[in-house]
C-alpha cells in the first residue's frame, strides 16, 4: 500500500510556462519546450477527406434516409462529430427534427 500523499508514478515538478510568465521568471521560453523540426511529425493533408460528412437532405430522403442514419450513427460512435452538409436543406422537413433539438 503506497503512503499518504505518494504517487506510483513520478515525474519531474517544473514550473508551467504560464506560471514563468506570470511571475516574471523568465523571458524566453525555456528549452524543455521548443520542439526542433525533426520533432514535428508529418500532417495528413487529407485529414478532412476522413471527417464523416452527413448530407441533411439524404436523411429526409425515404430512399437514402437509412443509409445516412447508419453513416451518422458511425459517425457519432467513431468520431463524436460529424461534418453536416445543408445544402438546399430545410430543418423542418427533417423527421428527426425533435431528436436534434430537444437534446
Amino acid at each position: 500500500m503506497e503512503a499518504k500523499g505518494e504517487s506510483q508514478h513520478s515525474s519531474i515538478t517544473v514550473p508551467s510556462v504560464q506560471e514563468m510568465v506570470k511571475k516574471k521568471l523568465t523571458t524566453t521560453v525555456p528549452p524543455r519546450y521548443v520542439r526542433s523540426d525533426l520533432d514535428k511529425g508529418e500532417i495528413d493533408c487529407d485529414l478532412r477527406t476522413e471527417i464523416p460528412i452527413i448530407d441533411m437532405n439524404l436523411l429526409c430522403s425515404l430512399a437514402s434516409m437509412d443509409a445516412e442514419i447508419h453513416k451518422l450513427d458511425l459517425a457519432c460512435k467513431e468520431w463524436g462529430f460529424f461534418q453536416a452538409s445543408f445544402q438546399y436543406f430545410c430543418i423542418s422537413k427533417l423527421p428527426l427534427n425533435n431528436f436534434f433539438f430537444t437534446r
